[in-house]
């Protein structure tokens, strides 16, 4: 199991269930095109603001739960596999929590293979995502989170 990087003691309980609400929303939506959508609206509140990576086909911020759902469901049909491999989850106060994972997917009609590191942030308020950013660095990802620096260590989430 990833670690789980949890600063400070105010919260620790709050952080620790927020790092595994993502772990169970990365494994749902790796799971399966109908867990991912079970995982929407176990996890996604319904005015849930979504920011795919801009990079990605038809991206573009999305708003509330059905656009958000309609994104993923087009995205993931596009593949034939598809994971997110967790490889660390930090959280950041008591409602931000910074995904470290690798993206494995292959194109369902190409079979083009794609992988790449991907940072996803997830701003969480009772349980549920309300904000969402996917980012191809880690220096996005922090930014979005409103921490400095270019690294985990450089913006104190890790000695």
């Amino acid at each position: 199991m990833p670690p789980v990087a949890v600063s400070g003691d105010t919260g620790r309980a709050m952080s620790q269930d927020n790092a595994e609400i993502v772990r169970r929303w990365l494994a749902a939506v790796s799971a399966s095109p109908q867990q991912a959508q079970a995982g929407l609206a176990e996890f996604w509140d319904a005015d849930v603001d979504y920011y795919p990576v801009r990079k990605f086909p038809e991206a573009q911020p999305r708003h509330g739960l059905d656009e958000s759902s309609q994104f993923l469901a087009e995205y993931l049909d596009a593949y034939s596999r598809y994971e997110w491999a967790i490889q660390e989850l930090i959280t950041v106060g008591d409602d931000r929590v910074l995904a470290c994972t690798n993206l494995r997917a292959e194109g369902r009609g190409s079979g083009m293979k794609l992988e790449g590191d991907l940072y996803q942030c997830y701003w969480l308020r009772h349980g549920r995502f309300f904000r969402v950013e996917d980012h191809l660095t880690l220096p996005g990802a922090l930014r979005a989170l409103g921490l400095t620096g270019q690294t985990l260590e450089a913006a104190g989430l890790r000695e």
